[in-house]
């Protein structure tokens, strides 16, 4: 990514509502509870299609990693989830992306999830892309 990791955070831990504008399948996000936001808040997110979820932080370190772990999910057959998203600089200037979801679902579902992995790293390739485009706009106004 051409961002810099503080702008990447920023939008990552910062400001979940805009999750949807650069996250394709996202139509809302948002922090439960009144600020400070960090380890141990809660987050709803709801995905088009209304699949809703309610996530902790569990890390949220500015600049380099921000990590959830989904307490609730709308979706049958999902037992637990987690996101781990790490932020390195890049040594051009911009932040090499790394993320990592982990999940534990039923057997039924397992091959599904398995061959959905390149449709998911394709969303994600995708969203990263979005949120560069997008923080970048945002620093051209700013």
């Amino acid at each position: 990514m051409e961002a810099p990791p503080d702008a990447v955070f920023r939008e990552l831990a910062e400001t979940p509502y805009g999750w949807p504008a650069w996250f394709p399948g996202f139509a809302s996000a948002g922090y439960v509870g009144d600020p400070p936001y960090g380890a141990g808040t809660s987050r709803r997110v709801r995905l088009v299609g209304g699949v809703h979820a309610l996530e902790t932080v569990l890390v949220s370190n500015p600049v380099r990693r921000f990590a959830y772990r989904v307490e609730e999910a709308g979706v049958p057959g999902v037992r637990a989830m987690m996101e781990d998203w790490q932020l390195t600089p890049s040594r051009y200037g911009g932040t090499i992306l790394h993320w990592t979801i982990a999940l534990d679902v039923g057997q039924p579902l397992r091959a599904v999830w398995r061959g959905s992995r390149p449709l998911l790293v394709r969303a994600f390739r995708r969203a990263a892309r979005r949120l560069d485009m997008r923080i970048a706009a945002a620093a051209s106004h700013g």
